[in-house]
């Protein structure tokens, strides 16, 4: 998962690429990715890449997620808990 919702390409070391984000757009996107990030590989050319290369950042207030999703997912069951269906 990534802030911006958008997947990121990370270079921890040269040649040592890293995807994340592909937040459900996976398949498609991933082997264009692939085959973008191979070309970088063999070519060390930079605008083969289609996302910039850019640092690794945490997601802020990560340690707390398990908390604050289980929240979310109460407060929704809890709304949707009135919605009357019509038949």
């Amino acid at each position: 998962m990534t802030g911006d919702f958008l997947p990121h390409l990370h270079e921890p070391e040269p040649g040592l690429l890293i995807d994340i984000g592909c937040m459900g757009r996976g398949v498609g996107l991933q082997t264009a990715m692939g085959a973008a990030m191979a070309d970088y590989i063999l070519s060390n050319r930079l605008e083969t890449l289609p996302f910039p290369i850019v640092p690794i950042k945490p997601l802020p207030l990560h340690r707390f997620h398990l908390a604050y999703v289980s929240a979310l997912i109460a407060w929704y069951r809890l709304t949707d808990g009135g919605v009357k269906v019509v038949h």
